[in-house]
This record gives structure tokens, C-alpha cells and sequence, in this order.
């Protein structure tokens, strides 16, 4: 079984057979309060449901019980919420994976994306998988497994970011990303690729 924990946020719930399976077979779920039916259609009940409870019944709540965790605060969203209590509680270095946040508001879905890097400082193994791919975070060195020709982008939310790379089609080596758009629709070109960077990395990379 995948020891991960999932988290489900409020957006297009999974359809995809990788994000649907990624769904089944976390150890852990932990809801944002909006996503809890949604869990529910796709067959589990969540071990945890995190919010501020505006978007959860008085019969939900009750059903819930002491797996409804209430937090009130308006700063953050429920997805930050949802993280900081998985983090909390779990062991984030089996890897966290982030379902359902995009496919609605699509301010949501990249305030999400761009989320990424500060969850990474906590759980480096974070991921967020949508029905069309999966983001992950580079923090310093990390190694891919792939085939060749796979689709890879490349996101600096810091302008000024150093990167290195090996096994792309098109280089970063020594490349400072000023704007977002920079690194993406690359290509590998062989059965790994690696990234290295001076400050938070995003990588996307779509489902084969």
C-alpha cells in the first residue's frame, strides 16, 4: 500500500486513471471541508476534514466528528490549512499528494501551483497531481526517471533563479530564469533527467 497521504481539495474532483489511483491508494485522507461529498462519490471516506466548515452541513459535522478539524482563521486558504494539518500529523517524508486542486477557478488552481515551493520546505516530496499531469518541487538536486521525449517545464517563482540541468533537449545550464514562462516545453533525452537550482524549482511534467 502507498504509504502517502492525500489531501483533496475543493476543485474538479479526479477523473484521470493516475490521480484516480493516486486517490485509492493513499494510506492517508485528509479533505479540504468543500471536498468532503466529493470524497464520499469517489467511494472513501476521509480519515480527516480540515476548514473552516462554511462549506460542511450541521449533519456532516456530526457524522464527522472528532475527524472535522475546525480552523477558523481566514489568511490561508483550506488548502494551506489541509497541508498544515497533514503535517502535523503525518509523517511527511513518505511524500504528500495534492488531488483536486485545479479544474474550476483557475486563480485557484495557479495560486495552488505557486503554493508548491513553501510546502516543499516542509515535505520536499510534495506533489500535486491533476488530470492532465503532475507538479513537483526541486529544492536544491533532484533526478527524474523517464523515457526519452517526454514533455517537461521548468517554473522559477523567484526571477533570478540558477539552474543546471542534465538530460533536457534544451539545456538550462548556467541559465538564470527571469520569468515564468522560461523554462517550459522542454524535452527529455534520455532515461533520466536531472535539475539543479539555487532556489525553488516547480516541474511539470504530463501524464504518458
Amino acid at each position: 500500500m502507498d504509504a502517502r497521504t492525500s489531501i483533496l481539495a475543493n476543485g474538479a474532483p479526479p477523473s484521470h486513471p493516475a490521480a484516480v489511483a493516486a486517490f485509492r491508494a493513499a494510506r492517508w485522507l485528509v479533505c479540504c471541508d468543500g471536498a468532503y461529498p466529493k470524497a464520499l462519490a469517489l467511494g472513501r471516506e476521509p480519515d480527516l476534514v480540515v476548514g473552516d466548515g462554511d462549506s460542511l452541513t450541521a449533519e456532516q459535522k456530526a457524522k464527522l466528528g472528532e475527524r472535522f478539524i475546525h480552523i477558523a482563521e481566514q489568511d490561508t486558504n483550506d488548502l494551506d490549512k489541509a497541508f498544515r494539518t497533514v503535517s502535523a500529523r503525518f509523517r511527511v517524508e513518505d511524500g504528500i499528494v495534492i488531488l483536486g486542486a485545479g479544474g474550476l477557478r483557475e486563480d485557484h488552481f495557479l495560486g495552488n501551483v505557486f503554493r508548491l515551493p513553501g510546502f516543499a520546505q516542509v515535505a520536499p516530496n510534495v506533489e500535486m497531481v491533476t488530470d492532465a499531469g503532475v507538479f513537483s518541487v526541486v529544492t536544491d538536486r533532484r533526478v527524474y526517471a523517464c523515457r526519452p521525449g517526454e514533455a517537461v517545464s521548468v517554473f522559477a517563482s523567484e526571477p533570478g533563479t540558477h539552474v543546471r540541468s542534465l538530460g533536457l533537449e534544451w539545456p538550462l545550464d548556467g541559465v538564470s530564469l527571469a520569468a515564468l514562462w522560461q523554462g517550459t516545453l522542454n524535452r527529455t533525452t534520455r532515461e533520466s533527467f536531472t535539475l539543479w537550482s539555487d532556489r525553488p524549482l516547480i516541474v511539470y511534467r504530463p501524464h504518458s
